[in-house]
């Protein structure tokens, strides 16, 4: 009886939990490009002339995992992403680092930014663009492109070991204080079974007229679904509840300052906790025309 009982408990956590023996891309926690105003969805701000944006993000994430179903139990990240604008359009490179990785077994992988400092995640290159609606308007429509280069080791369970993309639709809005950012979009894993994207952000802006600056409260969510690679479906979820900091004019930039902390699983995981910090500068492009809206 006890060993029929270790049988089942062992293929349920199999069913819940892809255990792929040659490691994939176990962190899942993918920044905004620099600029986009969210910490993970795009507002499509993208008008006047050339214009650019630097943003420097950092995370950490704790899994409590007795059962050993993830690989990856602890992960601190820090991100680098750097943007150019034109017009509706944004080019944009995102470079992360993890700074701290542990998992729940003796063979799960241990990283630190002293013991390997020269380690990344995959390289991801955007494009997006800005289709239709004024940029200051109540609803935008948008569409990106992401290809991931290969960067990382794949047996550490930071990578695919494959290039892959994500194709997304984009929806955003200003409404009165209101303000908003949806995407649903296609994850193309080449070793692995693709991902229907889905993710929404809503909060309200709080104007500070004394200093021109504005704060932002509100929440963001993310899923992932797929047909199942290995060992079955599986799913990825999380919510953050954040704050945003906004205030232009430091020289000549509109200085960004994110906050944010959810809860989440990630392949069939246990539901973990996250808290997330950004800073970003954004270049104040030209003065809008009415063309360009």
């Amino acid at each position: 009886m006890r060993n029929f009982s270790a049988i089942v408990a062992a293929t349920l956590l199999c069913a819940a939990s892809p255990a792929w023996a040659d490691g994939y891309l176990a962190q899942r926690f993918e920044p905004a490009p620099a600029g986009a105003g969210w910490m993970t969805q795009d507002s499509l701000k993208l008008a006047g002339g050339l214009g650019g944006a630097l943003a420097f993000t950092t995370g950490y994430r704790h899994t409590p995992d007795e059962a050993h179903a993830t690989p990856i139990t602890d992960f601190a990240i820090a991100n680098i992403g750097m943007a150019a604008t034109y017009d509706r359009y944004r080019l944009s490179f995102d470079l992360a680092s993890p700074l701290y990785v542990r998992g729940p077994a003796a063979d799960s992988p241990r990283l630190d930014i002293a013991s390997h400092p020269d380690t990344t995640l995959d390289v991801r290159i955007a494009l997006a663009a800005r289709l239709w609606g004024d940029v200051d308007g109540p609803f935008r429509v948008g569409a990106s492109a992401q290809l991931f280069v290969p960067s990382a080791d794949q047996s550490d369970y930071m990578s695919d070991g494959t290039y892959r993309a994500q194709f997304r639709a984009l929806v955003a809005g200003d409404v009165g204080g209101l303000v908003y950012a949806a995407h649903v979009g296609y994850h193309a894993r080449p070793l692995f079974r693709a991902e229907v994207l889905a993710g929404a952000a809503g909060g309200w802006r709080f104007a500070l007229r004394e200093s021109r600056a504005a704060v932002v409260i509100g929440a963001e969510g993310n899923a992932a679904w797929t047909g199942g690679a290995v060992a079955g479906s599986y799913h990825t979820l999380e919510g953050l509840l954040g704050l945003r900091y906004e205030r232009p004019g430091l020289f000549g930039h509109l200085l960004r300052v994110k906050l944010g902390g959810g809860l989440g699983m990630e392949l069939g995981s246990p539901v973990g906790g996250r808290v997330v910090v950004a800073v970003e500068f954004v270049g104040l492009a030209d003065e809008v025309t009415e063309a360009e809206r």
